[in-house]
């Protein structure tokens, strides 16, 4: 089959979606499958056609205007049209999709995945709308997380397991150091917990006489606010900022703090126990609904975290039992199975639309069985 992704941003960008894509994409190429992105171009001098690995990719001009990209869609209508299946990421490129081709691709080849929400709480009632109204104008939704039918209020036709790459088994494991250091893998941004894990430092340092160390891998609307609070305080915590594959830094560190789903199962496949923040009851569930849940530390607040540092310091045997647990789990993660379960998904789909039109409401296929558009 021809499988074609419609993204926001694709590499040299770098985020939990280019990724997933990119994954995925291998995965369906190795067996067999061409698959083919199409993402917007955020800046000058990117080729506009080029091969990855083994995905074809094409880039709109989404740097330059409106007009323009709607023209360059129509005049490459004919790759959605030729395509088998057409996978759209998140509600804002459906609706981004939507308003540059209207009906010139049939519903019955689109797809919506929807990778997560903005994390914003309480979910705006016109979020909850949008993705009740996209349900309308695809074939099937698929869910990157458990928690996200709960807040949006759409029942998901699938609801797979992400993969890893290098698989759990093919990372050579390396010895924890001592346990006075940890990694922070997310955005610098309030939802999540970045203000948590930088006062459970400080807490640790003023509380306790422990300089626990932290660095922190990421960029967002807070780095000014920490820069500081790091200063303010004279904490050993610095800012490394954003920086490509920091998942392979985590094995430097004796603990994870971590705030995305992907990095989470990383640090577990690393086997470096996982300590997870939540700031609202929506990323309460993030952390605290998911099939990694039971192999990781949910804490509230920095107070909180310090406490549980200095146990899993003290408590070695429990610390090796979640880290344990947490990376057998982490073995059962593979791309492959996950495009599996998306050729499950696509096909079922395609060959029922007409018998079962989505609706949101019902899921036929059983679910995991265990930002703004472009201008």
């Amino acid at each position: 089959m021809k499988i074609l992704f419609f993204v926001h941003r694709y590499w040299p960008s770098v985020g939990g979606v280019e990724k997933y894509v990119h994954e995925l994409s291998n995965a369906l190429a190795t067996k067999g499958h061409h698959s083919i992105v199409i993402a917007g171009a955020h800046e000058e001098g990117l080729p506009e056609h080029e091969f990855r690995e083994n995905v074809e990719l094409y880039r709109f001009p989404a740097h330059r205007s409106p007009l323009r990209c709607r023209v360059w869609l129509w005049r490459h209508v004919s790759i959605f049209r030729s395509a088998d299946i057409v996978n759209i990421s998140n509600t804002h490129m459906l609706e981004y999709f939507r308003r540059m081709l209207g009906p010139m691709v049939p519903r019955r080849k689109i797809f919506l995945i929807r990778h997560g929400m903005k994390c914003q709480f309480p979910v705006p009632q016109d979020d909850k709308k949008r993705a009740v109204r996209s349900c309308r104008h695809v074939a099937a939704v698929a869910h990157d997380g458990e928690f996200i039918e709960k807040w949006l209020g759409v029942k998901p036709d699938l609801c797979p397991l992400q993969g890893l790459n290098p698989r759990a088994e093919d990372i050579t494991a390396v010895t924890a150091p001592p346990p006075d250091s940890a990694i922070y893998i997310g955005r610098l941004e309030p939802d999540t917990g970045i203000r948590i894990y930088v006062d459970a430092v400080r807490r640790l340092k003023e509380e306790h006489s422990m300089p626990f160390r932290m660095d922190v891998f990421g960029d967002g609307s807070l780095r000014a606010e920490l820069e500081s609070t790091i200063a303010r305080y004279k904490l050993p915590i610095r800012l490394m900022g954003r920086v490509p594959n920091a998942q392979d830094r985590i094995e430097d560190y004796g603990f994870a703090f971590i705030d995305g789903r992907m990095a989470i199962q990383e640090a577990m496949a690393r086997r470096r126990l996982v300590f997870a923040a939540y700031v609202d009851p929506l990323k309460y569930d993030y952390v605290g609904t998911e099939a990694f849940s039971p192999f990781l530390v949910r804490v509230g607040g920095g107070s909180e975290l310090a406490r549980q540092v200095l146990h899993f310091i003290e408590n070695t045997k429990g610390r090796d039992y979640l880290v344990e647990q947490a990376y057998r789990f982490a073995c059962t993660l593979d791309w492959h199975k996950t495009a599996e379960s998306y050729l499950a998904m696509w096909q079922s789909r395609q060959a029922n639309t007409a018998q079962f039109p989505f609706s949101g409401k019902s899921a036929p296929l059983a679910g995991r069985s265990t930002a703004a558009a472009p201008a």
